[in-house]
């Protein structure tokens, strides 16, 4: 079996380094600043909406207290 032959088993250890090189070099330049990318991204729609939710929380509450005032009111 040419996977235990001692004659080819340099040439297997470079091939598999050779590889995992390349594999490496292409996850640092391609892989890593589109996972960074994405993280970015995602942080800052994430705090957008935390903002837009506080906000609407706010004029749900005040609309809130308006409307029982104004139903009161009318009550009367």
């Amino acid at each position: 079996m040419p996977q235990f032959d001692i004659l080819t088993l340099g040439a297997q250890v470079f091939g598999l380094l050779t590889t995992l090189f390349f594999f490496h070099y292409f996850s640092i330049s391609v892989v890593l600043p589109n996972f960074i990318e994405v993280k970015k991204f995602r942080t800052k729609k994430l705090v957008k909406n935390t903002v837009s939710i506080s906000a609407m929380g706010l004029e749900l509450t005040n609309n809130k207290k308006v409307i029982n005032h104004n139903y009161t009111l009318f009550m009367q």
